[in-house]
């Protein structure tokens, strides 16, 4: 039995809708597992989360609007969690200043690790430097000046 060409056309359009309404399914259902464990509502969340591409998620309107509702939903309640409200304890205000110092003491600890790693890589070149202008030491020769290290 073989099928005509309209007939080859509507089964690949039946499938690509099949496939798209797959795709769907699992978007909406990544989507309600993140906002069930509370996880951040991401588009690159809700791709993982249902398998599907980023380019799908942008290009179906619906699951788009969905996503950047809940998205701001959470910024929103997360900006409201973070700045403190005048009529919270002091305990609060203690905490918000000390997680801001450790935030700041993380940044100075990573800029120092970066200046740091330059140094070194500053002080391997000048040792190289050196190794290569310095006269060549015979290995059984004595070494008399004792500020020469090897």
């Amino acid at each position: 039995m073989s099928l005509n060409r309209e007939q080859r056309i509507e089964m690949l359009r039946q499938a690509a809708r099949a496939r798209h309404q797959a795709a769907t399914r699992r978007a909406e259902e990544g989507l309600r597992q993140l906002t069930r464990k509370g996880e951040p509502v991401t588009f690159r969340s809700v791709a993982r989360a249902g398998n599907v591409s980023l380019d799908f998620l942008y290009r179906e309107d619906q699951l788009r609007a969905r996503i950047q509702r809940l998205r701001d939903q959470q910024n929103h309640r997360q900006r409201s969690h973070t700045q403190p409200d005048r009529a919270t304890a002091d305990g609060s205000n203690v905490v918000t200043t000390l997680t801001i110092k450790l935030r700041h003491a993380r940044q100075e600890n990573e800029e120092l690790r970066r200046q740091l790693a330059v140094a070194h890589g500053e002080l391997l070149v000048l040792r190289r430097a050196t190794r290569a202008s310095a006269p060549a030491i015979r290995d059984d020769s004595p070494v008399t000046d004792p500020s020469v290290t090897c």
